[in-house]
């Protein structure tokens, strides 16, 4: 696959299951035995874990978007700095839905094989999502 095409599979991602919520679309885009690394999971192996990482946030924040700013392609790998903007319409990490809107810069990076993503790595701004959405302390608001 040409890097091209590399990157119009990922961003086939955040175009058709991010931010759309169609689970289906999965299967086309990544292996079976794809390996997640996610700061809230951990590693692990599956398309299933992926299905369920995406599922997650849907539940959590349904409807959201994604604006797309840069991708850097090289062999296998494809980089995406992206942010995530979304209301936080459902239970999230046990807390109750604050209708709070966020925006969550992040970095993922997808290694591709054969026209389907193998490995993927997720880097948002976890804390940053947890600041916004009150669950924790701001520490610049905490000390004034």
């Amino acid at each position: 696959m040409s890097l091209e095409q590399n990157k119009q599979i990922v961003r086939r991602v955040f175009e058709e299951v991010q931010d759309t919520g169609d689970l289906s679309r999965i299967d086309e885009l990544f292996a079976p035995d794809v390996t997640v690394h996610d700061t809230f999971m951990g590693v692990v192996q599956g398309i299933e874990a992926y299905r369920n990482l995406t599922a997650f946030f849907q539940s959590s924040f349904p409807g959201h978007k994604t604006s797309l700013d840069i991708f850097v392609a090289e062999g296998d790998y494809v980089a995406v700095y992206h942010t995530h903007h979304a209301k936080n319409d459902g239970e999230f990490m046990g807390s109750a839905p604050t209708g709070v809107t966020v925006h969550v810069p992040g970095l993922e990076l997808f290694r591709l094989a054969n026209g389907k993503i193998v490995e993927f790595w997720r880097h948002d701004d976890d804390l940053g999502l947890m600041r916004q959405l009150g669950m924790i302390p701001n520490p610049a608001e905490a000390s004034a």
